[in-house]
C-alpha cells in the first residue's frame, strides 16, 4: 500500500521537524507540542497516500454502471487534525452522485467532524460549556471551534429527540407492544423536575422532568441496580408516556410483579400510577425530611411529628402540628400549614413503604445527571437546546450517548492488501533485507549516493537491523 519513497518523505519530515523543535523549542512543554503537532502531521500525510490507494483501487474494482465523473475534495476533521481527502465522484445510470471512498470508509455525508471526535465532542459538552470544551479539545485538535461543538451536540441531541417521538408513536398510535429483555419482581421509578433559566420565551424559566427507573440498591454505598434514565421538556403525561415506553422496552412489565413509583409528592408524579396497571405511589423520604427541616427547623414540634410518622400516627403528628401553629405568626406560622397540608395530601404515600425499603434516590440522580452541567452559575437556555441536553445527559447517564453519533457501515477491510508493507519486510532474512532495500532503492548505488540526504539518511534506514 505505501511506497518506499512515501516512507522516506514522512521519515524526512519528523527527522527535520524533531530537529526544528529541539532547536525552536525554549522548555519541554514547546517540544512536547511541537512534536505532537508533528506526529499528527505526519499520521495524517501517510493516511492520504493510503486514501489514495483505496481510491485507485475501488475505481478498478467498481461496477461497470458507475461513471467516473471526477474528483472532490472533502475536508475531514479528526482527532489528527484537518485532513483535506481528494476522491473520485461517480455517477450510477439513475443520475445519482457516489462517493466510494466516503462509503468504504464509512463517512457519513456532510459531516465535517470525524465519528470519534464527535463523540469526543459530545462527552465533553455534556460535562462542560461548549466554549470550555473548544478549548479542552484545541490542545488535541487545534481545528474544532465552540460552534462546532455546539453543532454537534445539537445534532445528537435532536437525534435524541426524534427517537424518542418515534417510540412514542410506535407505542400509542401503532399500537407496537415494546418487548422488554429483562424479567424481575420488583421495580422502583422515582421521578422529579429541576428548574432551569430560560433565555428567550415568555416564561423565566423551563422545567426539565426526570425518571428514573432501577431494580434495587446494593452494596455499602447502596449503588443503584440497573439504572435507566429518562429526561426531556415536557408535561407530566408526556413523560410518562415515555418512561412507560423506554422502561418497557429494559423490563417486561407485564412479569413484574410489584411497580413502586416515588417522588416528592408532586401531583404530576402521582399520575404515574396511571401509566403502570398494579403500580403504588410512595413519598421519598429525601423530600419529605426537606419539608420537615424547612418548616420545623430543630423545635420541639419537629421531634413531636418525627415521632408520630415513625409510628404511622396521623393523629398525633396532626396534634404537634396544630399546636406548634397556635406559636407561631407569619411566614413561619405559614410554613408549617403547607407543611401539614403536604403532609396530608401524601399520607398514603409515606404509610405504605416499608421503613427499610424507603425510597429517596431521585435527588442525587437529578443533582449528578441534570444540574451539574446545567444549573452553572449564568447558565440560560432555550426550550428546544434544554431539551435536546437532558437527552443527551440521559443518554450519557445510561451508557448509550456514542450511538447518537452517525455510523455508516464500513468496507474498508476488504480493500486491505492480505500482507502489509511492515510484514512483507519483517518477513525477510535479516541477512536479506539490505539487499532487499538496495533492490528497491537504487537511489542508494546510483550517481547521488554522495548527496546529504541519501548519504545520511537513506543509506542509515538501509542499514537498519531488523528486530527478528
Amino acid at each position: 500500500m505505501f511506497k518506499i519513497r512515501q516512507i522516506v518523505i514522512v521519515v524526512l519530515l519528523l527527522a527535520q521537524g524533531i530537529f526544528e523543535a529541539l532547536k525552536e523549542s525554549g522548555d519541554f512543554t514547546q517540544l512536547e507540542e511541537k512534536i505532537h503537532r508533528l506526529t499528527q502531521q505526519a499520521a495524517r500525510l501517510l493516511l492520504t497516500f493510503a486514501l489514495e490507494e483505496i481510491d485507485q483501487r475501488l475505481m478498478a474494482q467498481r461496477e461497470k454502471t458507475l461513471k467516473v465523473i471526477g474528483s472532490r475534495e472533502r475536508t475531514l476533521i479528526s482527532t489528527m487534525g484537518e485532513i483535506k481527502i481528494k476522491r473520485r465522484m461517480y455517477r450510477d445510470e439513475a443520475g445519482k452522485y457516489v462517493f466510494l471512498l466516503d462509503q468504504a470508509l464509512g463517512l457519513a455525508s456532510h459531516r465535517r467532524i470525524s465519528q470519534r471526535l464527535q463523540e469526543l465532542v459530545l462527552d465533553l459538552a455534556t460535562e462542560m460549556p461548549f466554549r470550555r470544551a473548544a478549548k479542552v479539545l484545541s490542545y488535541l485538535v487545534p481545528a474544532v471551534s465552540p460552534m462546532a461543538v455546539w453543532s454537534t451536540a445539537q445534532a445528537a441531541g435532536e437525534e435524541a429527540c426524534k427517537e424518542a417521538d418515534k417510540l412514542k408513536k410506535d407505542v400509542f398510535e401503532k399500537g407496537v407492544v415494546p418487548k422488554g429483555q429483562r424479567v424481575v419482581d420488583r421495580l422502583n421509578i422515582e421521578g422529579d423536575e429541576i428548574r432551569l433559566k430560560q433565555q428567550r420565551g415568555k416564561s423565566k424559566y423551563l422545567d426539565l422532568k426526570l425518571l428514573v427507573g432501577y431494580e434495587g440498591k446494593t452494596g455499602p454505598r447502596r449503588r443503584l441496580e440497573n439504572r435507566h434514565t429518562v429526561a426531556g421538556i415536557t408535561d407530566g403525561r408526556g413523560i410518562w408516556e415515555e418512561g412507560s415506553c423506554v422502561f418497557g422496552q429494559k423490563w417486561a412489565l407485564p412479569e413484574v410483579k410489584q411497580i413502586r413509583i416515588g417522588g416528592d409528592g408532586a401531583s404530576w408524579i402521582k399520575r404515574g400510577v396511571e401509566h403502570f396497571p398494579g403500580a403504588t405511589y410512595y413519598l421519598d423520604l429525601f423530600h419529605l425530611r426537606k419539608r420537615l427541616t424547612e418548616a420545623l427547623s430543630n423545635t420541639a414540634a419537629y421531634t413531636a411529628v418525627t415521632d408520630g410518622l415513625a409510628r404511622l400516627d396521623k393523629e398525633a403528628v396532626l396534634r404537634a402540628l396544630d399546636q406548634e401553629m397556635s406559636l407561631l405568626k407569619g411566614a413561619r406560622k405559614k410554613r408549617v400549614r403547607e407543611l401539614k397540608k403536604y403532609l396530608l395530601d401524601n399520607w398514603s404515600g409515606i404509610a405504605q413503604l416499608p421503613e427499610e425499603e424507603r425510597l429517596g434516590t431521585i435527588e442525587g440522580q437529578v443533582r449528578h445527571t441534570i444540574a451539574r452541567r446545567m444549573k452553572r452559575i449564568g447558565a440560560r437556555w432555550t426550550l428546544e437546546g434544554a431539551n435536546r441536553m437532558g437527552r443527551l445527559l440521559a443518554a450519557k447517564a445510561n451508557g448509550e450517548l456514542p450511538r447518537y453519533v452517525a455510523k455508516p457501515k464500513s468496507t474498508l477491510e476488504n480493500l486491505l492488501p492480505e500482507q502489509t508493507f511492515m510484514e512483507k519486510v519483517s518477513a525477510c532474512h535479516q541477512e536479506d533485507l539490505e539487499a532487499w532495500l538496495r533492490a528497491t532503492m537504487p537511489a542508494l548505488y546510483g550517481p547521488f549516493a554522495g548527496r546529504p540526504w541519501i548519504k545520511y539518511v537513506l543509506k542509515e534506514i538501509a542499514s537498519v537491523q531488523w528486530p527478528a
